[in-house]
């Protein structure tokens, strides 16, 4: 009789240390699916010769596989519809595009952008919440000091320094980081990586981003005004204490000095040149892009429901109009314009559908990302843009599922 009892027990045993090495093995693997998925995009914009989109695309199949391996399904939802019915008409434009070659410049990251909303929304949606969100994050750091080492940025300001593209990437790791500091435990190093991310893009002198963060940032705090004032009375302490930890810190070793005085020289010289880009030689100027509206938007009067075909207003002024609706009406008409911001409007559904009170802070942090890059989009072309892709798949899905704070609990895994 205690025989059979001991070999029970020792069978329980056995199988209770064989679901805790399967379940830390899915842990491991979702921690580095996850980051494998960010530091992709990230290379993509450090390596943009060597890594550009068309290399990025098999990297992204390759990581959809092998989430489908381990579930054998994926996250499709209205939005992954909405995408995909207006990257099928952007084929379909290929019937009345005039240069085909040139319409890969679109294509191929909008493939890329599907692939994009697919591989996040299913990351977030099935795997276990924490190492998707904590891989996500390592992913962005790992690529942001490859990038610091390789283009000295923000110590140095690079050649060719495509300002526009990396600061729209340190947004979005702004973006992970504060969604992990839903995790109470984190707050103190949050802190700490949100401060040296907004100096990043601060000092990267992209106008249409510093100045999305700030529109993005006030009309939220006005339209959750409660949340907002509870975060900044929450947090106005640890804040004020890490300004006067980090500045003891600096001050008392003189080595760091000196870097400390080039980093503000260098964020000045950021806030500086976003007061006056527009008067510089070799910006674009207002009247530059008033110029392209009007071009844009005279192209589309004579074609207005259908367009003139993908990357027609390339083709033919050999630029972009430096916004998505302009381009948008130019290239792909009224229907493309309707297709592609359905997305933005069916986002803002589902912050009106939210009504969890646990939720408050998620939706305050999307809401302020989607008008920023609602408004990024006005003077950028943001319809193929990687980043927007994981920002929405990642936001569609937390608001759907409404899981950002379980974080805190324990029963927040798949």
């Amino acid at each position: 009789m205690n025989e059979a009892i001991d070999t029970r027990h020792t069978t329980e045993d056995v199988s209770s240390f064989l679901s805790r090495i399967v379940h830390a093995l899915g842990i491991t693997s979702t921690f580095v699916l996850a980051t494998a998925a960010v530091l992709a995009l990230t290379m993509n914009v450090v390596m943009q010769e060597s890594f550009g989109k068309a290399r990025l695309a098999p990297v992204l199949v390759g990581l959809v596989l092998l989430h489908l391996m381990r579930f054998g399904r994926f996250r499709f939802n209205r939005e992954v519809a909405l995408y995909g019915i207006f990257f099928v008409y952007m084929l379909v434009e290929l019937l009345w595009t005039d240069d085909i070659s040139l319409a890969r410049n679109t294509l191929v990251p909008a493939f890329n952008f599907l692939l994009i909303i697919v591989l996040f929304g299913s990351l977030v949606t099935y795997h276990d919440l924490r190492p998707v969100l904590a891989g996500m994050l390592s992913g962005f750091l790992i690529g942001a000091l490859v990038y610091t080492g390789v283009s000295g940025f923000p110590f140095r300001y690079p050649v060719e320094f495509s300002y526009n593209a990396v600061a729209v990437m340190y947004l979005f790791g702004l973006f992970l980081t504060l969604l992990l500091g839903c995790h109470k435990s984190s707050n103190g190093m949050v802190l700490i990586v949100s401060i040296i991310l907004l100096a990043h893009i601060v000092a990267t002198t992209s106008i249409k981003t510093n100045l999305g963060i700030v529109i993005g940032s006030f009309v939220a705090a006005m339209v959750y005004f409660r949340q907002f004032i509870r975060l900044v009375r929450q947090h106005i302490v640890p804040i004020g204490a890490l300004f006067l930890m980090l500045g003891y810190f600096a001050l008392s070793r003189q080595s760091l000095v000196q870097s400390i005085q080039n980093g503000f020289a260098r964020l000045s010289l950021g806030i500086e040149v976003l007061r006056s880009r527009e008067s510089l030689p070799g910006q674009s100027s207002i009247d530059n892009r008033i110029g392209w509206m009007r071009d844009g938007l005279a192209g589309w009067a004579e074609n207005p429901v259908f367009g003139h075909g993908v990357e027609s207003f390339r083709a033919e002024f050999d630029i972009t109009s430096h916004s998505t609706p302009i381009d948008l009406l130019h290239n792909s008409g009224i229907i493309g314009l309707v297709l592609f911001y359905s997305i933005f409007l069916s986002v803002g559904l589902r912050l009106l559908r939210c009504a969890s009170a646990s939720s408050r802070n998620l939706k305050l942090l999307v809401f302020s990302c989607l008008t920023c890059f609602l408004f990024t989009s006005l003077s950028g072309v943001m319809h193929y843009n990687l980043f927007l892709a994981a920002f929405l798949a990642i936001s569609i899905s937390l608001l759907d599922l409404d899981r950002v704070l379980p974080l805190n609990s324990e029963n927040n895994s798949r």
